[in-house]
């Protein structure tokens, strides 16, 4: 494999016009990024600084006091309440604000997809339980994410014999966030 021919490839057969780095490339597949050398290594030092924002306790404690405020939607309260812990302990622990937007990048994500779980839209201060349909959108996402290839993988052919894809580094990350957001959304423990 040449590595103009590689990015021939990417650019007339799976129509990626930016650049990728090769990552890996193994019997069954090459794994490339958009990111430079070194972001996932990045990601989770920054994620390491701020374990807090894993916390379901901690969390929930900056969304109370959303729902004491606001008749806004569950998912958005949620979304607020670990941006606003995230940006108080990135300040204090240093994180440039780039880390942070990395960080929040993927916080953003894991609340859009919530938001399309909880399709019903409950508000932070209303009476909640969860639909079967919710419940069957969160069990699906969950599968989509432990799948291979994985909800936050994306598959773009293949070049010689071998699956080429680019894998968030985020995205066991990821599904952690999700499960919070389900707790504390829900008031309920995530559905098996």
């Amino acid at each position: 494999m040449t590595d103009n021919a590689f990015a021939e490839w990417l650019s007339l057969h799976a129509g990626v016009a930016e650049p990728r780095r090769l990552v890996r490339r193994d019997s069954e597949r090459l794994l490339v990024s958009k990111f430079d050398e070194g972001f996932a290594s990045r990601l989770h030092d920054a994620l390491g600084r701020v374990p807090e924002i894993f916390e379901t306790s901690r969390v929930c404690e900056r969304y109370r006091v959303l729902a004491g405020r606001s008749d806004a939607g569950r998912a958005a309260g949620w979304h607020a309440a670990i941006a606003d812990l995230l940006r108080e302990l990135g300040a204090e622990r240093g994180l440039t604000s780039n880390d942070q937007a990395e960080i929040r990048a993927g916080i953003d994500s894991v609340a859009a997809l919530l938001d399309s779980i909880l399709w019903t839209s409950p508000a932070i201060g209303a009476a909640f339980v969860p639909s079967s349909g919710e419940v069957d959108a969160f069990r699906e996402a969950i599968e989509r994410m432990d799948a291979d290839p994985g909800m936050f993988t994306r598959f773009y052919g293949v070049f010689e014999g071998v699956r080429v894809e680019n894998h968030c580094p985020g995205a066991p990350f990821a599904r952690k966030l999700l499960a919070q957001a389900w707790t504390i959304c829900t008031r309920a423990a995530p559905p098996e």
